[in-house]
């Protein structure tokens, strides 16, 4: 009986430790080379210009993950979905402080929350993606127990090999104003100071 008591304990201990984000985190998205820049991501910048520079990577952060998923259900929860055509009679119109918006606006938003909370700009990452054929933006937090994806579309916080996203471009690590195409992810994230 005791055998069996330490076997269902150590079968429920490896389900939960599979079924957690951190069991599969130490992935990465690769880059490759730059790629233009989101319209809406360049007029941003033309009226945000301290979010957009050249800055230092640093280290990567632990994961913090309690963290990560306090910001993403907070802004998931503070802003009412919208379009920026309803809301703004414009196509493309990305802002950071939004009460309505779409899902750059979260991306944002869940960007400057997680600066204020201490992570450095070169670790969030705004990333285009296809979900179901779409386009759609999210927030890539680079950690060192791999890329975490923080998305309007879900309050769980998942690592990138884990959302059913297909990835296309994201922000370069070393200069938030410029962009670089996604070529896969790996295992192995080459760590550059």
């Amino acid at each position: 009986m005791k055998k069996a008591r330490t076997y269902l304990s150590s079968a429920a201990f490896a389900a939960a430790l599979i079924s957690s984000p951190m069991a599969h985190a130490s992935v990465w998205l690769k880059t490759g080379s730059g790629t233009s820049r989101p319209y809406g991501h360049v007029e941003y910048c033309n009226k945000n210009s301290a979010d957009c520079q050249a800055h230092k990577i640093g280290d990567l952060p632990p994961a913090r993950l309690s963290v990560l998923r306090d910001v993403n259900r907070i802004v998931n929860r503070s802003i009412k979905p919208m379009s920026d055509i309803k809301q703004f009679g414009k196509r493309e119109l990305w802002t950071a402080n939004a009460k309505a918006g779409d899902c750059e606006d979260f991306a944002l938003s869940k960007r400057r929350a997680l600066m204020a909370r201490g992570f450095r700009p070169s670790h969030l990452l705004l990333t285009m993606a296809r979900r179901r054929g779409e386009a759609h933006t999210v927030l890539v937090v680079r950690t060192r127990d791999g890329d975490f994806v923080l998305d309007n579309m879900r309050d769980e916080v998942l690592p990138v090999n884990r959302t059913g996203l297909g990835y296309v471009k994201m922000q370069s690590e070393s200069n938030s104003a410029q962009w670089v195409r996604i070529t896969g992810s790996t295992s192995r994230l080459a760590q550059a100071n």
